[in-house]
């Protein structure tokens, strides 16, 4: 039998025995009751802590967490619980069962009980990434849901867009319900409410200067509803349903998020990765290394047809975390092949979206973010697309983010970025040019006010059209 099989058994035979013994075994550790945020001195810390050690687990608590810089928060406890259970498993896997002490299992077992909602997601790290303020602030409605939410609201106007200035106020929330199925098994459902249809639809662009505006009108939808199973000790990880493939593609550390970080969608993705419309798809997420991560996805390029297989959109990537001087990196290259058909215009029957044609064309990008100090984290991204297939097709994007710029503001964000969006052949004699700068003031834990500033050359590639400046305020609520 493979070690992975192996360590499989061995971690299921010792976990799943101790169910056998540890009915109502919380209440031999009443100390143990977690609120949202602790500092390292707390019981639960404490613990982990001397287990680590124990069980010789390395970088159980990120470093500004174990300095005292930042506090613990439920999730982070739960992200050090299933690190030092895999290693445990090891250690028994080596070493024999009696290697690792029943007590030790008792008090493991208290832990995720008490931490049962920010279990259900610890393994989806991809999920968390992408709904940073929806997918990890859970509260647990049962034993196996939990439900966590969030509202946005942006009020975004313009200055120098002839012959008429614009102003426009865009609301959403959602509610994410997380069901845990089975111990590696999840479900999640996205509720999302949008209405508003945001300064877009007055200023022609490439980039799309208000990424949470979304469609037009107001309306409530289920965003996204899918299953994801773990296999191997969290190795392989599969995820069908109506998914969102850049919650697990293209994926960036501090642009990445129309919500919390930058505003324009030629930001929070590449403006040429081309992925589609949130639909029916899967994708697979293999653990090669602890460093090396390869996926695989696709999606119906259709999400309207009554054949998800028919003109789909696939992608592979392969992320590599890297540290520099002991600091934190993420490396991540993508290829895809997008064989959906244009969006063409009822009245004249002509291409009206991205896509020109209807080909297999293909595309590839990367992602890279990096952290440099405690502080400031930098990103970049480089996308390009078949030439002839697509309105644009190639761009490119710097920038990164800094904590606690003001004094006694630790928690604030400024994030900036500078990206350029090139069009294909004649369609534009000029790139477009979008600059964007933030400042995220975290009010409370849960409530985040961010004015924006936007200036944006060239608009959709003409040289000819006025440069815009756009101004709004963000603001953020999550629970």
């Amino acid at each position: 039998m493979p070690k992975m099989d192996h360590l499989l058994v061995v971690g299921l035979i010792l976990f799943g025995s101790l169910f056998l013994y540890s009915e109502g075994a919380f209440a031999m550790h009443p100390d143990l009751v977690i609120p949202e945020t602790v500092e390292m001195k707390h019981q639960a810390c404490q613990d982990i802590l001397r287990l680590a050690e124990k069980y010789k687990v390395e970088g159980i608590f990120a470093k500004d967490i174990t300095e005292g810089k930042t506090s613990c928060t439920r999730m982070d406890l739960a992200a050090a619980l299933a690190l030092l259970t895999e290693k445990m498993a090891e250690t028994a896997l080596k070493q024999g069962t009696a290697a690792v002490d029943r007590a030790d299992l008792v008090l493991i077992a208290d832990l995720k009980e008490e931490l049962r909602a920010e279990m259900l997601l610890v393994n989806t790290r991809a999920f968390q990434q992408r709904n940073e303020e929806l997918g990890t602030r859970l509260t647990a409605l049962t034993k196996n849901i939990s439900l966590s939410g969030g509202l946005v609201g942006v009020l975004q106007g313009s200055i120098g867009n002839k012959p008429k200035d614009y102003a426009d106020v865009v609301g959403r929330g959602d509610l994410v319900f997380n069901f845990k199925i089975a111990d590696n098994t999840i479900a999640v459902i996205d509720v999302e409410a949008t209405g508003g249809d945001g300064i877009d639809r007055k200023i022609a662009s490439f980039s799309g200067l208000n990424g949470v505006a979304g469609s037009t009108g107001d309306r409530v939808r289920f965003r996204q509803a899918w299953v994801e199973h773990s296999a191997w000790n969290d190795r392989l990880i599969l995820t069908a349903g109506k998914i969102d493939l850049t919650n697990y593609f293209d994926a960036n550390a501090v642009a990445n998020d129309e919500n919390s970080q930058f505003l324009a969608k030629g930001f929070v993705n590449s403006a040429v990765l081309g992925a589609p419309e949130i639909g029916p798809g899967a994708r697979v997420q293999l653990k090669l290394a602890e460093p090396l991560v390869v996926s695989l996805g696709y999606g119906s390029g259709d999400a309207d047809s009554a054949d998800i297989l028919d003109h789909g959109f696939g992608i592979a990537q392969l992320d590599y975390k890297a540290k520099l001087a002991d600091r934190e990196g993420n490396c991540r290259v993508y290829a895809s092949v997008d064989g959906s058909l244009p969006a063409l215009d009822p009245a004249t029957g002509l291409p009206q979206g991205a896509k020109l044609k209807e080909k297999n064309a293909v595309g590839f990008g990367l992602s890279l973010d990096q952290q440099l100090t405690d502080t400031l984290t930098v990103f970049a991204r480089y996308g390009q697309r078949d030439r002839d297939a697509y309105t644009t097709h190639r761009a490119w994007s710097v920038g990164g983010q800094f904590l606690g710029l003001l004094p006694g503001r630790k928690a604030d964000v400024l994030g900036f970025a500078y990206g350029q969006i090139q069009a294909a052949g004649s369609l534009a004699d000029s790139q477009e040019k979008l600059a964007e700068l933030y400042y995220k003031l975290q009010l409370t834990d849960r409530i985040a006010v961010a004015p924006v500033v936007q200036y944006l050359i060239n608009p959709a590639g003409s040289s000819g059209a006025d440069n815009v400046t756009a101004l709004a305020l963000r603001t953020q609520v999550s629970f």
